[in-house]
């Protein structure tokens, strides 16, 4: 797969994407935080710059850019010095565009930043619906020209229904995709794909939080007659395949800022699309996009050669929960035991290989489950893992025993190990297989007639007392002196 990926990225570049919405400034005040107003209990920023960017539809344009390709935006701005602000922006960034003049006033967000950390934000708008023939006619004389369309939906007053509805009628098959930000499900109805994150999904399909993600999304298809692609900020990105729910966990190695990170998925997603991917595939290369802009300060973008390199770095061990899947099937065809075991696995020991190499013996094919940072957290504590999901990863992948590294984000491998079906199922410590309370994965690879083979862990060896020993001695270090 890594291969195609590879190409549909080397495609971007002959792509036209065409992008209608709410085009916006996002402002940055940066300044120093050293005291506290005696006005009120405020703290006071010494201002030392502000910087001007793109924002809303603006920053996917300014996305689809940073990615090789062409884009043009049709929007609105207001008749003062913002909206000629804009025109510079999108000019300096090789943006073509066509903004229509509104007695509106040009939306801003600015944001006031202290020791690289947002300490306010303020918002210029005023959300009123367009309703401008100009707009109309810009958006069919760019759309001749195109070759995928993006609906930047802010809430701002550019996207009605009336425009959805005639977008997705000039498009023809040509993709619409669009980032919903109104509640009204009819908003949305015909397009390609839309891509809510997970509080969005929730209320557009207005069903109870208790439902399930996987009938929130076949709720929002069956209604709207379009692919959903759910964003879940450190869970990833989840959508359905013939019926069943894949999840694509983020690759961010650490989350600095969110800003703009919506704009970058649906950027990398109709590229992808408009250059031959699937759906897997598309998800696939948003998210990677996705990892990297959130590990960068303000609304950023990435390069082409930044995702490609991303790319270039997946390890041949490391597979989705999606291609694990099919790797079983396909060892199953060729009569391989398979057996799989799982954990954090966070600071790799000598306990850690002695497990994983007498697993391998139970079989052919060594399958483990890698706990995600964020289960990880849940499990151990705010201050672990020590090393983020793909370091571990990547540590684990050059031992022998290890054939192939899954991530799962749940408590327990329950989910994981029905979809697998091991034939050998191996858990190190000291566990009753039977007692389903204390081991509950135990009864899943009972019920289907699979073996739990229990291992006893190296005394001594394990990541907390690794940890305990390091803050021990730096603690006696430190009183030395």
């Amino acid at each position: 797969m890594k291969e195609k990926l590879k190409r549909i990225i080397g495609d971007f570049s002959k792509k036209k994407i065409l992008i209608i919405g709410d085009i916006m400034i996002d402002k940055y005040i940066y300044g120093e935080v050293t005291r506290i107003s005696p006005e009120a209990p405020v703290q006071i920023v010494k201002v030392k710059r502000e910087v001007y960017t793109l924002g809303g539809a603006g920053n996917v344009a300014n996305n689809i850019r940073s990615l090789d390709a062409k884009s043009v935006v049709v929007s609105v701005v207001g008749e003062d010095k913002e909206g000629e602000l804009l025109r510079k922006l999108l000019k300096n960034k090789d943006i073509s565009f066509e903004l229509i003049k509104t007695k509106k006033p040009t939306t801003i967000k600015t944001r006031v930043i202290g020791q690289q950390q947002q300490l306010l934000r303020i918002d210029y708008e005023n959300i009123q619906d367009v309703n401008s023939e100009q707009l109309l006619k810009a958006i069919k004389k760019e759309m001749k020209n195109c070759n995928g369309v993006i609906i930047s939906d802010y809430a701002k007053g550019v996207v009605t229904k009336e425009l959805v509805k005639t977008v997705v009628l000039l498009a023809g098959k040509k993709p619409v995709v669009i980032d919903p930000k109104h509640k009204e499900l009819d908003y949305y109805k015909n397009a390609t794909i839309i891509t809510p994150n997970e509080k969005e999904a929730y209320e557009l399909s207005n069903l109870d939080l208790k439902i399930d993600l996987k009938e929130v999304i076949t709720h929002l298809e069956n209604k709207l007659n379009c692919k959903v692609i759910v964003t879940r900020g450190e869970k990833g990105i989840s959508f359905l395949k013939e019926g069943k729910q894949i999840d694509v966990p983020t690759i961010a190695r650490e989350v600095y800022d969110v800003s703009g990170a919506g704009d970058t998925v649906i950027s990398a997603l109709t590229l992808a699309v408009c250059s031959g991917a699937d759906l897997e595939e598309a998800a696939l290369i948003a998210n990677q996009a996705a990892g990297i802009v959130v590990g960068k300060f303000g609304t950023a973008t990435t390069t082409r050669k930044e995702l490609l390199f991303g790319f270039e770095k997946m390890n041949a061990k490391i597979k989705t929960r999606e291609e694990i899947i099919q790797i079983r099937k396909e060892l199953k065809k060729k009569g391989k035991k398979v057996v799989f075991t799982n954990g954090c696995f966070d600071i790799l020991h000598i306990g850690h290989v002695r497990l994983l190499q007498k697993a391998k013996e139970y079989g052919d094919v060594l399958i483990l489950g890698l706990n995600t940072d964020a289960s990880v957290r849940r499990l151990k504590g705010p201050s672990r893992p020590v090393n983020n999901q793909e370091d571990r990863a990547e540590v684990i992948s050059g031992l022998e025993s290890v054939d192939y590294i899954v991530f799962f984000g749940e408590d327990t491998p329950v989910e994981i190990i029905k979809k697998l079906k091991p034939d050998v199922h191996v858990k190190g410590g000291d566990y009753n297989p039977h007692d389903y309370k204390q081991m509950p994965e135990a009864k899943t690879v009972h019920e289907y007639g699979g073996v739990v083979e229990i291992i006893k862990l190296t005394d001594g060896k394990s990541t907390t007392n690794i940890i305990n020993k390091m803050n021990f001695l730096h603690n006696e270090k430190s009183s030395s002196h």
